[in-house]
């Protein structure tokens, strides 16, 4: 997949580029529905990985405005907490309300493309194999991921010097002790965010800026920050509204 930003700048290098959030929240909507695009003149699908959160409201509103082909769009969820679909806690509520609540109602996407956690307490995995299952189906990786970073530089739910980022899975991993509260939850697997194509990261916020950082500190890698996880993917847009 050729991935290009606006103006055909070909996006490649993870370095931070800053701008007003309203800015940024424009040029990330444009550069994933630009990949979305190129993606599907030559495939049947394309697999994007999303994240709940106040950071991507913005992004999330521009994408679902806009003409994308959304029947060929499968939406997966890069973390969860393990809580029912119908809690307040869960990151799907949030991902349907943001962004797929209108391309859902307007008949533009399958109800079929959007693929919430399926969270089964009664199974010792929760729903995780059948959640691999789902994504193996559909190629086995995230063509696009939008990810936001925390205050410690944790994404999804893999956070710094923990089991989290530290897992082989080849999918996603259980987190039964986030250090953030819930503490259990589930997640990407480094390795699966390393095998997405592109990758969109944020930094917005005043309580962001240890983790912006962290993220520009050469010492650190993913197992430190695993925020830099976007730097082994094949291409990367980071975004941060901090000067």
């Amino acid at each position: 997949m050729d991935v290009h930003g606006k103006h055909g700048l070909l996006v490649t290098a993870p370095k931070p580029q800053r701008g007003t959030r309203a800015e940024l929240d424009r040029r990330a909507a444009d550069v994933v529905a630009d990949a979305i695009e190129r993606r599907v003149r030559d495939a049947a699908r394309v697999v994007l990985g999303v994240v709940g959160g106040r950071s991507v409201g913005g992004i999330y509103e521009h994408l679902q405005s806009m003409p994308l082909r959304w029947e060929k769009i499968h939406v997966f969820l890069a973390d969860e907490r393990l809580v029912p679909i119908t809690s307040d806690e869960s990151n799907f509520k949030l991902v349907e309300a943001d962004l797929l609540s209108s391309p859902l109602a307007e008949g533009r996407m399958p109800a079929a493309n959007a693929h919430p956690f399926p969270y089964d307490a009664s199974q010792p995995d929760a729903g995780l194999s059948a959640y691999d299952d789902a994504l193996a189906v559909l190629g086995g990786r995230f063509d696009i991921a939008l990810l936001s970073a925390g205050e410690d530089g944790h994404t999804a739910s893999l956070f710094p010097n923990h089991p989290s980022v530290r897992s082989d899975a080849e999918g996603f991993v259980l987190v039964e002790d986030s250090p953030k509260p819930p503490p259990r939850r589930v997640s990407a697997s480094r390795r699966l965010l390393e095998r997405t194509e592109l990758g969109v990261l944020v930094f917005y916020g005043e309580a962001k800026r240890g983790a912006l950082a962290k993220f520009e500190d050469d010492r650190n890698g993913p197992i430190e920050c695993p925020s830099k996880v976007v730097t082994s993917m094949q291409h990367a847009l980071v975004l941060s509204d901090l000067t």
